[in-house]
């Protein structure tokens, strides 16, 4: 029986070492991005042409989902509060619970999933394609580094796309809320009026809340990415493998650091 506790012990502690190591070495590969995208010595013209590659792959081409997204969650947003809020309050608080709904929570977890979704399988099944072919030893033999021409324009591409395209996605679901309102009826006055209350309810806490749901995630879904799939097997079996994982872990990532700044931003 000791002997049973003991290696139950043993493989919680092997398991809980495993995962610090892994978010050790995540936290060292975004301090590394961060870093890289302050010296001005990184910004060679294939890592500017790279990064400009994954705004547009991850960014710009994902406007269209981001924008029906953006309208259909502001529509169901009006009609929830018309059915169960609407008859009990004033309609003027209609601009403070798409504050809560959309900007606090809903905006950022949208973006970021649809992000992972779209791009981060990708990208991680891409670098694991780089490292079966060896492609990424070639680049090593060249005595250049793996984390600028590889790692640092796609995790700072991935940044840069997710905060676009959460802003995008703010703006269509604030006209979406306003339209959907005047639609139904709710009596949300002007657009004027509409946005002045609305914007007067915004809070600095808001704003940040915003940015850093956005963008802290985005950098840890660009460096799992990156990091499951330099670090796949060295079989094309293990592609999808280390897409699946990366997808997983970025998820995790996602709920995990979106929990911890609500907690710091709002209590």
């Amino acid at each position: 029986m000791l002997r049973l506790v003991l290696r139950l012990h043993e493989l919680v502690g092997e398991g809980t070492l495993a995962q610090l190591r892994k978010i050790l070495q995540l936290l060292a590969i975004a301090s590394a991005v961060i870093i890289a995208a302050a010296r001005p010595s990184t910004w060679r013209r294939t890592v500017r042409t790279a990064l400009a590659r994954n705004v547009v792959s991850s960014g710009v081409e994902a406007i269209g989902v981001i924008a029906v997204l953006g309208t259909a969650l502001g529509l169901l947003l009006v009609l929830q509060y018309q059915l169960w809020i609407g008859a009990i309050i004033q309609t003027r608080w209609l601009g403070s619970v798409w504050i809560a709904v959309i900007v606090r929570e809903l905006g950022p977890l949208v973006v970021n999933l649809v992000v992972i979704a779209r791009s981060g399988s990708s990208m991680a099944a891409e670098l694991a394609l780089v490292h079966v072919s060896g492609e990424d030893r070639v680049v090593e033999g060249q005595g250049l580094d793996l984390m600028t021409y590889l790692v640092f324009p796609r995790a700072l591409g991935l940044l840069i796309a997710v905060w676009c395209l959460a802003l995008i996605f703010v703006a269509v679901s604030f006209f979406s809320v306003y339209i959907g309102g005047q639609w139904i009826d709710t009596k949300t006055g002007t657009l004027w009026d509409f946005t002045r209350d609305t914007l007067g309810a915004l809070s600095p806490a808001d704003f940040a809340s915003l940015f850093f749901k956005s963008t802290v995630p985005a950098l840890l879904t660009g460096c799992i990415c990156c990091a499951e799939g330099l670090g796949a097997g060295d079989t094309t079996a293990d592609v999808p493998r280390a897409s699946r994982i990366a997808v997983q872990r970025s998820v995790v990532a996602l709920f995990t650091v979106s929990a911890l700044i609500s907690v710091v931003a709002y209590l």
